[in-house]
């Protein structure tokens, strides 16, 4: 679908106010639909094996889409798209797109249900306040790691020289001309120029400031923005998508379905996903990630949203040529065994239901550089090795592993961890042997738990 007109449809749509679109269109529809196509859930399964309730629930996102259409946060206006035009959006989608460049040029696929190529790795700090004294180093340990296929999201700077930042300030323009600098040179001194940096600005003046094909992210790097749940846009998304549009770079749209918001339950909240997996493509986005978020635990590894990546996932990769990732948020942090565990469950089952994945991150960050890249690979290991793994076999694992955490889920009771500084040796940028034994530690135990990792 042409983008102008979308825009135009932003600007001259039906008018609707903002709780009428949740309340009326969003909820009522997810519950109607729920009904009629029969999706359930019993509240004890981890990963859907049913076949047929993922393409049910595939047909239920489709409609209400199209019933609801998009909601113009600025405008108060609905972007209405037929059924014809949905079908055409969802016909056009590229099964597999290329970023990076030369040797570090690299290709993210459409996955199958249980595909057994390896998922792509988006992998790297996610957004996580980085001081601007660690950026460099704490990049260019994630991109050492050669599991991970793409830099993801290089961290917020939020200060320069003990200066809060305010977003629209030229300060803010100054720092996203350093994030650009910052991580291409983390890239380069990871011996990976090329490689892609999955990144965002946050502002639509920010990502001219960060975007030079010499320094800083090029047209070969995928940019970001995010779908506000559910199934809304605002003016800052649609600038950056023009933006990124005129440039030529691939789009990663993302979006978070709330389990216990406008979807209601999980039933509801998996056709919200499904239908905002097809919002994204019509809007552009060409990879597509879903954070399966709960509104109570504010994560992503509670047992509804480790069921909700498994369903909506599935219906997307039988249904579509959707490019899908998932987010992994979780409630321990960067240091604690229950970090690997929860990032660990979600990775087995998002990957064995087609998709690939991006992360992790804890939910709640405490202060800086609350990441840690010798976590990331493990992540990515995992993630490989959950590819020649199925649905049936991945279930025990992650029941197993999600019994090691259930108890641990709310944010203040979770492990606190430790940041980077605290967890790799700053002049060799290796990790710390007690941070390598907890590294260990888990690995063996998805080992004896069955993942085969090597």
């Amino acid at each position: 679908m042409n983008f102008k007109e979308i825009a135009k449809r932003c600007e001259s749509g039906p008018l609707m106010e903002a709780k009428d679109f949740l309340m009326k269109s969003v909820a009522t529809q997810a519950m109607k639909l729920s009904k009629k196509y029969e999706i359930t859930w019993d509240g004890k399964t981890f990963v859907n094996l049913d076949d047929d309730m993922a393409d049910r629930c595939f047909q239920a996102g489709r409609e209400l889409f199209i019933n609801t259409g998009l909601f113009s946060m600025n405008t108060n206006r609905l972007v209405k798209v037929s059924e014809d035009e949905v079908d055409d959006a969802l016909k056009s989608v590229r099964p597999q797109i290329h970023m990076g460049a030369g040797k570090d040029r690299v290709t993210i696929h459409h996955r199958q249900v249980e595909d057994v190529r390896v998922p792509f790795t988006f992998c790297g700090p996610f957004n996580a306040n980085v001081h601007e004294e660690m950026f460099v180093r704490l990049n260019e340990v994630f991109s050492r790691e050669k599991i991970a296929d793409c830099l993801f999201f290089p961290g917020y700077l939020n200060e320069v020289d003990g200066q809060l930042i305010r977003p629209t300030s030229a300060l803010a323009t100054q720092m996203a001309i350093l994030y650009g600098r910052w991580a291409r040179e983390a890239v380069q001194r990871a011996g990976r120029p090329d490689m892609p940096i999955a990144a965002h600005a946050v502002m639509a003046p920010g990502e001219i400031a960060c975007t030079n094909e010499e320094w800083g992210l090029r047209s070969t790097d995928p940019r970001a923005m995010v779908l506000i749940s559910e199934l809304q846009v605002d003016d800052v998304t649609m600038t950056r998508l023009a933006y990124y549009r005129a440039i030529g770079c691939p789009i990663y749209m993302a979006f978070t379905p709330l389990v216990g918001g406008y979807g209601g339950g999980l039933p509801g909240t998996s056709i919200v996903a499904v239908a905002s997996f097809i919002a994204s493509i019509v809007l552009g986005g060409e990879i597509v990630h879903i954070g399966p978020q709960h509104m109570k635990y504010k994560q992503q590894t509670n047992q509804h949203s480790l069921f909700l990546s498994s369903l909506a996932n599935q219906a997307i990769a039988r249904n579509s040529n959707i490019i899908a990732t998932t987010s992994h948020t979780t409630s321990g942090r960067p240091g604690s065994a229950q970090y690997a565990r929860e990032f660990s469950a979600l990775a087995l089952t998002s990957v064995t239901s087609g998709s690939n994945v991006s992360g992790p991150r804890p939910a709640e960050p405490l202060g800086n550089n609350n990441v840690s890249p010798l976590m990331g690979k493990l992540f990515c290991e995992v993630a490989h090795a959950a590819a020649s793994m199925t649905r049936e076999a991945v279930t025990p694992i992650v029941e197993a592993l999600y019994e090691t955490y259930k108890d641990h889920l709310d944010l203040e009771n979770a492990p606190v961890g430790q940041p980077f500084e605290e967890l790799y040796d700053l002049t060799t940028l290796t990790p710390t042997a007690e941070h390598r034994a907890v590294y260990d530690e888990v690995k063996d135990e998805l080992i004896k738990l069955g993942v085969p990792l090597v």
